[in-house]
Order: C-alpha cells, then sequence, then structure tokens
C-alpha cells in the first residue's frame, strides 16, 4: 500500500508541476507579445514624428518661396506704377522687357530660383489669366509685347512665375499666375 501512496503523490507533483510550467510558459508568450506590440507602437510613432518634421520643414520651404515670388510680384507692380519709361525700364510698358524670361535668386532659400515668363502676345494669354486678351484696350487682341511700340499703351502684362528649389534629392516648384496692371495715374 506504501508504494501506491507514494504513486499518488508523484501523479499530483507532476501535474501541479506541468500547471506551473503551462502558466509560466503562457506569461512568457504574453510578455513576447507586448514587447512585440510596444515595439510596433513606438516605431509608427517615431515613423509619425520624422514624417511630420519633415512635412514641416518642407511647409517652411514653401512659405519662403511663396515669400518671394510675393516680393517679386510687388516689385513688378512698383515698376508698373512708375511713369512709363521705356529705355530705363520703367512704366508699365517696361514690365515686359524688364521681367521676361529672367531668373531671380531666392535669398533666403539657398538652392532657390524664381523664373518670370511674361506671355508675350495677346493670343498667347493662358486662359488662367483670361487670354486670350486685349492687353492695351485697343479692341484687338493682336499686339505684341515684344514689339518696342507695344510698350506705349500697354495696360495689362499676363505672367507666369516659377519658384524652383532642392530639398535633399527632390526638387520642388510653386507656379504663379499674375496679370500686372498699373494701379497709380
Amino acid at each position: 500500500m506504501g508504494h501506491a501512496k507514494t504513486l499518488k503523490i508523484s501523479q499530483v507533483t507532476t501535474r501541479s508541476e506541468l500547471s506551473s510550467t503551462r502558466q509560466d510558459g503562457i506569461a512568457l508568450l504574453e510578455i513576447s507579445v507586448a514587447v512585440v506590440v510596444f515595439a510596433l507602437i513606438l516605431l509608427s510613432s517615431l515613423l509619425t514624428l520624422t514624417k511630420g518634421v519633415d512635412q514641416r520643414r518642407q511647409s517652411f520651404q514653401n512659405y519662403r518661396a511663396i515669400h518671394a515670388i510675393r516680393d517679386l510680384v510687388a516689385d513688378m507692380q512698383e515698376t508698373a506704377n512708375r511713369p512709363l519709361n521705356l529705355s530705363e525700364k520703367e512704366g508699365i510698358g517696361a514690365v515686359y522687357n524688364k521681367y521676361h524670361s529672367q531668373s531671380f535668386a531666392i535669398t533666403n532659400l539657398p538652392s532657390g530660383q524664381l523664373t518670370v515668363t511674361c506671355h508675350p502676345n495677346e493670343v498667347s494669354v493662358p486662359g488662367l489669366l483670361g487670354g486670350p486678351q486685349d492687353l492695351n484696350f485697343d479692341g484687338d487682341a493682336l499686339d505684341d509685347l515684344g514689339n518696342a511700340s507695344a510698350g506705349t499703351d500697354l495696360k495689362l502684362v499676363p505672367m507666369t512665375i516659377v519658384a524652383t528649389y532642392v530639398e535633399g534629392s527632390e526638387t520642388f516648384s510653386l507656379t504663379a499666375h499674375r496679370l500686372v496692371s498699373q494701379t497709380t495715374q
């Protein structure tokens, strides 16, 4: 009989050890899953933060480019509002000759550049700027801005300004379409 009792105690001990080993295994599995989930959450948070910093930098660069476009348009408007003097490149009629096919550096954006394209004749004014359009209000849309006499009675100068800059390995560009006119007499 003593032998049978020993056997029962041995079986109970074995079951208890098995139950404890299973619980330890489950706890280890739960901890492993928790660590993996935490690592994934941490990784996605870091990626989101990195993307946010990149987007903020890109937004700031776009702000600088837009500011440069506004400054250039203000200079063009100032030129347009001066009394007409084509040889000195002043007045609305001189805007085309002064700015067409010119490039300007963006001072606070090291790789930035502004390129201006004035539309050379009334027929080529893009639809975005209301074209083709009579730029000197003479009743037709056939005048050519490249002609020296065209600037004497010009009222509107349509243009496209493109700001480009390089950020890392990517090139970005912003395009503005403006219709410069004389706002003072």
